[in-house]
């Protein structure tokens, strides 16, 4: 093991302790390392605080990956809705998951052979057959 003291370029004066294993890094791989994972753990801090993402589906590699770019997939939607609609943020994540389960469920609605009606006031199906399966 092996103790590196390392100043910080933004802040001079601040230092950081790095204690790590890796004796073939230099003193400034080392740093950058440290800093990559603190960039990692901001992002998924995000993932968990403002997407929920609470845990991972799938323990592969493949199911991680589809996974994380689904949800990023999801971030740029929210992003992208929050600057055409000129909201705040926690209004547009409110408002775009209430559309996003509205779309699912008339699509669902639609496919069973019935009609959604959606409004402020009530929320009902109409006209579903018995016939259909769903």
């Amino acid at each position: 093991m092996r103790l590196l003291i390392v100043e910080s370029k933004q802040d001079p004066g601040q230092r950081y302790w790095l204690l790590t294993n890796a004796l073939q890094l230099s003193a400034e791989e080392v740093a950058r390392a440290y800093r990559q994972r603190w960039d990692m753990e901001v992002f998924f801090r995000f993932l968990k605080q403002e997407l929920h993402l609470s845990h991972l589906v799938s323990l592969n590699q493949n199911g991680i990956q589809v996974m994380l770019y689904m949800t990023l997939i999801v971030a740029m939607l929210l992003l992208i809705y929050k600057h055409a609609n000129a909201i705040g943020y926690k209004t547009a994540k409110r408002r775009f998951a209430m559309e996003v389960r509205n779309l699912a469920i008339a699509i669902i609605v639609a496919a069973c052979g019935g009609t959604w009606t959606n409004s402020s006031k009530h929320k009902k199906v109409v006209g579903i057959s018995s016939d259909h399966s769903c």
